[in-house]
């Protein structure tokens, strides 16, 4: 504990709740990040703007960031993809609570293209439910012929 001469301040009783206004690895234009598809999007900078409360003292959020350098092919747009885990942990009493950010940058880039389906795709997809919907009625059947005759010899 801190002191002076008419207060006494315990750090053990810090609240670190916190709101990330923007984090963000890279330099995207705003522009640009609006230009990819939705389903990235989200993933550029998923903490912006977020509110992380912690309710009782001796606890503190824990960030757990991976991030992965991508890139979209059509466009030729670069940015920096994330995913966000949060956690809240507990702390010892005589230990000063501290929100931690720990990140981790993937070494691969993961390179994003749009291609077109092949006729041969809807043909074996085809092929794969007739086929799965034949061997599921075939062991319907086969169990209900099982049971009549189980029924029968009773």
């Amino acid at each position: 504990a801190m002191h002076s001469a008419d207060r006494t301040l315990n750090l053990a009783f810090t609240n670190v709740s916190h709101v990330v206004h923007h984090f963000s690895f890279g330099e995207t234009p705003r522009q640009a990040i609006k230009a990819l598809p939705a389903e990235y999007r989200r993933h550029v900078n998923p903490m912006d703007g977020i509110t992380y409360a912690v309710d009782k003292f001796h606890k503190a959020p824990q960030h757990f960031i991976k991030v992965v350098h991508t890139r979209f092919e059509g466009n030729g747009i670069r940015s920096y993809q994330q995913t966000h885990q949060w956690s809240v942990r507990t702390v010892k009493r005589n230990t000063i609570p501290q929100a931690k950010f720990s990140y981790d940058l993937a070494p691969v880039e993961v390179i994003v293209t749009r291609g077109d389906r092949r006729w041969y795709d809807y043909v074996t997809q085809l092929f794969a439910i007739t086929g799965g919907a034949f061997s599921v009625m075939s062991i319907l059947v086969g169990g209900m012929h099982f049971s009549a005759v189980q029924l029968k010899n009773a």
